[in-house]
Order: structure tokens, then C-alpha cells, then sequence
């Protein structure tokens, strides 16, 4: 069996067992923690840079998946989702939109400041650390592994391994810290709900899909199983299409005046997103949208992210951390303390209604992944009587596509490194205010359909 297919089955491997030691471990299950981190760590611990009992050339293979795999997670997004007009989205999601953007954009202006106030000077940081906070917080272990290629064009390639630490500790700080904030708002207001945690535990006991009754699936009904695949390799062509197109163009326009380019540093997978993203609209227009099950897309990406951050994990390089040991330290400190802030402060006034609820969901996917934004909903609102779940999903037809893995994630790389932290800062900044601007006046005039 070649050592590619091998390295694949010990991963999958992995990962089922701590499927398993996920179910049978209360703590975990208290703490809500994915068991694909799980398994990264213990491909990390099992791998050739703590105790060696997995060899360094199957962990090689895995550092491959990563930068593969996000592609498919990305693709996937808006496959099968019911796409609304965009009043529609706005009037519902607007005051999401804006708070969780501000965030965003405040993640980058803490970064490059602290790059070129602190870092840099005392450290030696390179600049490209400015992106870190945003690509390791709102864009999660998927994003950071994506961006591998273009940390390493660029010539640090330790700037993967410093997003996917702090990526790691965004996720664990996020669940523990929103836990806590939802009990102490529980307590304060008498509303807890402990069978609604019970029954949330019970569901994300599993991490999000069965693989037997999507193996059951797949036999009963392989049809709509290969139309789904089918859907996927659409949604990437027309993906690499675009950037391809995007990377003539820019030859063409450019190619008279500067050597310097954009696009040929963008990785595939925003794009891919919007490719997903234009298939389902198509199928929309054609009255079609019933061939992609939603469902079905949703566990193609939940796979391929739960093969993504165990596989990225496991391949961490912890010598890189020890030699940025201060990055890791001063932006996880910063960004924690940023987005609590923000919560505090500011999504009392940026939401005119259900602050809490509507504010802890963002806080999740800001500070963990738009799996752990919804993870804090469901334990605040368990039956979603607040619709917030669907604002929620609104958000992401206009946050995702740009932020938090977006095209604005992807390119900040490129964008700092060219423009220089100076310029990058004061765009940044002056972004930043607009959307708190936006948010404000939202939260003062803005109503939604409760």
C-alpha cells in the first residue's frame, strides 16, 4: 500500500478513537471540545517531536493535507443553503454583520500595532505577524493551514505554526470562557437551562455527523452522494477558474507599470467559497437547488475539517513556537482581551435587542469558529426561539465570503507585505471605525423579526 494511503488510515484512525474517548470522558464533553483536536494532539504527542512512536514520514504526509483539504471545507459553505435576497439579509443580520466585522478589523489593528510598537523592535517579529490575531481567531485552524503556502512564498513559514497555536488556544479559551460568561449570566438573570446543556452535549457528543448513518447513506442512496461530490469539484473549478482569470487580468493591468503581484499569492479555497457560492445561486435561477442536500454537503465539510485541524495540529512544528514564544504570548493575551471587550462594551450598544444572546454568538465565532459561535447560541437559546440561528446564518452570506477566511483573511498576507504594517494599520483602522460606526447607528435604529 503506497505510504500516503498508510499515513491516511493512521489518521483516521486517530481521530475515530478519540471519537470514542470523546463519549466516554465527561470533562470533554463539559468543555464541548471538538474531537478533532483531540486527535491533533495526540498525533502530536504519538509523532516524531515528542515521544516517536509515529514515524516522521507519515506525519511529512499529513503536514500535506491541510492546504488540500480547506479547499473542500470552503467549497462547501453555501452548498444546498437557501440563498435570500439580500434586504432580506441585511434586515436580519445587519447588527451581526457589523459587530463581528469590527472585531475582525480591530484583530488586525491590535496585530500590526503591537507588530510594530512591541514585537518588532524587541523581538525581531517579522511583519507579516500584523495578520496572525484575525487568521488564528475569526478564520480557526482551517485558514491557518491554508495560508501555509503563502507564509512560506513570503519567507515565514513559522507564521503557520504560530496561527495554528493560537489558533489552538482561541478554541479553548473560547468555550471555556463563554461557558463561564453564559452561567454567570444565567445565574444573575434565573435563566438556566441545564436539560438544554444536556441535550447539546448529548448532540456534539458525537462532533457533528455519524459516519455510520452517512455510511448507510451512501449506500442507500448513492445518487444524491456522488451529485454532492460532483457539486464539490464544480464549486473548486469554478473556484481555480476565477483565480486564474484574476491572475491573467492582473498580469495584463500590471504587467506595464510593476513586477508586483497580488493574486498569484492567493490561495484557492475564498475563492472556491465563492464558487460554491455562484453554483448555488445557478441552481437557484434554474429552479434546481433540490439536487444539493444540504445535509449531505454539511458532513463532506465536516470531515474534511475534522481531517484538517487533526492533521494540521499533528504536524505543529513546537520549535517554532518556542522561538516566537513572545508572539504567541503577547496576541493570545491581546486577542483574548480585545474580544471580551468588544462583548462587553460594545454589543450592548451595537444590538438593539437579545444583546447577550445575539453578542455571545459572535463572541464564539470570533474567538473559535463558526461552529463554536453556534455551539454558544444553542446554550443560551436551546430551541432557538430567538431566531437568532437564522440571523446567524445571514451573517455569514456577507461576513464569510470576506472575513474570518475570507478574501480580506487571505490577502492580508499579501497586503502587509507589500503596502508595509504602516499603510496596512491605517486602513485597517480607518475600517475598523466605519463598521463601529454602522453598528452603533444599527443598534439605535435597526429592529428584527423576532
Amino acid at each position: 500500500m503506497p505510504p500516503f494511503v498508510d499515513s491516511l488510515i493512521v489518521l483516521g484512525v486517530i481521530l475515530i478513537i478519540s471519537r470514542f474517548v470523546k463519549r466516554g470522558s465527561r470533562t470533554l464533553q463539559h468543555l464541548f471540545i471538538p474531537s478533532a483536536l483531540v486527535a491533533g494532539l495526540a498525533g502530536l504527542l504519538l509523532g516524531p517531536q515528542v515521544f516517536g512512536f509515529i514515524d516522521a514520514e507519515t506525519t511529512r504526509y499529513w503536514a500535506q493535507l491541510p492546504r488540500h483539504l480547506i479547499t473542500i471545507v470552503f467549497a462547501g459553505l453555501f452548498l444546498g443553503k437557501v440563498i435570500p435576497g439580500r434586504r432580506e439579509i441585511w434586515k436580519s443580520a445587519g447588527p451581526m454583520v457589523a459587530f463581528g466585522s469590527a472585531m475582525a478589523w480591530g484583530q488586525y489593528v491590535i496585530g500590526i500595532g503591537l507588530t510594530m510598537l512591541v514585537l518588532t523592535p524587541l523581538f525581531g517579529t517579522n511583519k507579516l505577524a500584523g495578520s496572525l490575531i484575525e487568521i488564528s481567531f475569526a478564520g480557526g485552524h482551517g485558514t491557518a493551514a491554508g495560508l501555509a503556502p503563502t507564509f512560506e512564498q513570503f519567507g515565514w513559514a513559522e507564521g503557520t505554526d504560530i496561527a495554528l497555536a493560537l489558533a489552538t488556544l482561541s478554541i479553548f479559551v473560547a468555550v471555556i470562557t463563554g461557558i463561564a460568561i453564559i452561567n454567570i449570566h444565567h445565574r444573575r438573570t434565573g435563566k438556566a437551562d441545564e436539560e438544554g446543556w444536556e441535550e447539546q452535549r448529548r448532540q456534539l457528543a458525537r462532533g457533528g455527523y455519524n459516519l455510520i448513518s452517512f455510511t448507510q447513506r451512501l449506500n442507500t442512496n448513492p445518487k444524491a452522494v456522488a451529485i454532492n461530490a460532483v457539486a464539490f469539484a464544480a464549486a473548486i473549478g469554478l473556484g481555480w477558474t476565477m483565480l486564474q482569470g484574476l491572475i491573467w487580468a492582473e498580469s495584463i493591468v500590471l504587467g506595464p507599470f510593476t513586477d508586483v503581484r497580488f493574486f498569484e499569492y492567493l490561495p484557492l479555497f475564498p475563492l472556491a467559497m465563492i464558487g460554491g457560492l455562484v453554483l448555488q445561486l445557478i441552481l437557484r435561477k434554474l429552479k434546481k437547488q433540490h439536487f444539493i442536500q444540504r445535509r449531505t454537503a454539511e458532513i463532506f465539510s465536516a470531515i474534511a475539517l475534522d481531517l484538517l485541524i487533526a492533521s494540521a495540529i499533528a504536524t505543529v512544528s513546537l520549535s517554532a513556537i518556542s522561538h516566537n514564544l513572545a508572539v504567541f504570548i503577547v496576541f493570545g493575551v491581546a486577542g483574548v482581551v480585545w474580544i471580551i471587550g468588544c462583548f462587553k462594551f460594545l454589543a450592548p450598544r451595537m444590538f438593539p435587542d437579545h444583546w447577550f444572546e445575539r453578542g455571545i454568538t459572535d463572541y464564539g465565532q470570533a474567538m473559535g469558529m463558526t461552529a463554536t459561535g453556534l455551539l454558544m447560541n444553542r446554550l443560551v437559546d436551546p430551541s432557538n426561539k430567538l431566531k437568532i440561528r437564522e440571523s446567524f446564518a445571514y451573517k455569514q452570506l456577507i461576513y464569510e465570503p470576506f472575513l474570518g477566511g475570507g478574501i480580506i483573511t487571505a490577502t492580508s498576507i499579501i497586503v502587509i507585505y507589500h503596502a508595509g504594517p504602516t499603510l496596512s494599520l491605517i486602513g485597517a483602522a480607518i475600517v475598523t471605525a466605519i463598521w463601529l460606526v454602522i453598528g452603533l447607528r444599527l443598534g439605535r435604529t435597526h429592529s428584527h423579526p423576532d
